[in-house]
């Protein structure tokens, strides 16, 4: 069905996955989506413009993702009711590439993903008081993240390097991180950027570095208030700097009530669980 017929029922529309089309700009126009609570756009063309008046012809939109589109270049929200943003993937059209993501208003905003490898590099949040579940940061695709104005003035990750730290994310209980080489000085810079966090989501699939801690963090480890309840790492392999990661955990995240170790398929036997 083209867009155009599927727009239609744009009065009753709650929830829309719109793909592989482009969306001109007379038709964007004239839209209106009272009712509609989630979007998706995935391999989209759409200018700057139209998708600015398609999100602002949402008055009752609670998620946004998207996925593999382009035609706009700097995506801002100004959105008194979204609760969830997710941006992914590659435009693989002749067209303007999607580099930004400016965060101006968005008072209910909860959930700021990025989902896999990612053509936006650049998210700036402004203003998102309620924002509590991040991820995934990655040493992988080099994205810039800042917090620019209060309650966060102007904090930048960089690579899951915190480049500058003015003042700390409380908002933010929730993180998922992706690391090639797990590093825990990578983890406490993080930590001391989002002091509140509550849930730890690791993904580590490269070599361990060396993780001694307990002559390098002496001082860290007693004013570091750890405040994290779950940990749940994929690709757990057992080797020494993993053991050392987790023991950190184990001995120094002093209300932590979960640890969940997700193993590959070739260490799930007997003898990996009994070492």
């Amino acid at each position: 069905m083209p867009p155009s017929a599927a727009f239609r029922f744009s009065d009753t529309l709650c929830v829309a996955i719109i793909g592989d089309c482009h969306l001109p700009d007379d038709i964007i126009q004239a839209l209106h989506f009272p009712k509609l609570q989630k979007l998706a756009l995935q391999s989209v063309s759409i200018s700057e413009s139209s998708l600015h008046t398609m999100i602002a012809a949402c008055p009752a939109l609670e998620c946004l993702l998207i996925k593999n589109s382009g035609g706009f270049r700097c995506v801002r929200i100004n959105s008194i009711t979204l609760r969830s943003i997710g941006v992914s993937g590659y435009s693989n059209r002749l067209e303007t590439k999607f580099k930004e993501l400016i965060i101006e208003n968005a008072p209910c905003l909860e959930s700021l993903l990025t989902l896999g490898s990612c053509e936006c590099r650049l998210i700036s949040v402004i203003s998102a008081p309620k924002l509590e579940v991040m991820g995934c940061l990655s040493t992988h695709y080099g994205i810039r993240i800042s917090f620019d104005s209060a309650p966060f003035d102007s904090t930048v990750i960089q690579r899951m390097g915190v480049d500058r730290l003015t003042a700390a994310v409380r908002t933010v209980k929730i993180l998922a991180i992706l690391m090639h080489s797990l590093s825990l000085d990578v983890v406490l810079d993080l930590m001391r950027c989002f002091p509140c966090l509550e849930k730890l989501y690791i993904e580590s699939s490269g070599p361990g570095i060396s993780n001694l801690w307990r002559r390098k963090h002496r001082a860290l480890i007693r004013s570091l208030d750890i405040r994290l309840k779950t940990i749940v790492w994929n690709y757990y392999r057992g080797i020494k700097s993993h053991v050392d990661l987790a023991t950190f955990f184990v001995l120094n995240a002093r209300v932590l009530e979960l640890m969940t170790l997700e193993v590959n398929v070739e260490d799930f036997n007997e003898d990996f669980f009994a070492q």
